[in-house]
């Protein structure tokens, strides 16, 4: 299963740049990781903004659920999940619809 993570902050953090700082390399190396085991296909920083994303391919919502909720920006980030089809199964579908609309003419 194909998910897009979505983390941004929504306001600021009240901890001193030295106790962030190895909180964001903590979370980074995290991300990394998983991305070994083939978990994240992609990922990075947002420029110019306070977030990340990442897309996931994981084996059930719930591995999905262990994973960010072990991160360690999870408790100051907003979160956003999104489902995501495989490429190839979006082709496959607008054929099929392509197809459809053949036939009907």
């Amino acid at each position: 299963m194909l998910f897009l993570v979505k983390g941004e902050m929504a306001g600021s953090v009240s901890l001193p740049a030295a106790e962030w700082l190895p909180i964001i390399v903590r979370n980074w190396e995290m991300i990394l990781q998983p991305d070994e085991e083939g978990k994240i296909l992609a990922g990075g920083k947002f420029a110019g903004r306070r977030g990340e994303c990442a897309i996931f391919e994981v084996e059930s919502p719930d591995e999905l659920d262990d994973l960010v909720r072990h991160l360690p920006l999870f408790p100051f980030l907003e979160w956003e999940v999104i489902p995501l089809r495989s490429a190839e199964d979006a082709l496959a579908s607008a054929q099929k619809t392509l197809a459809g609309i053949a036939d009907r003419a």
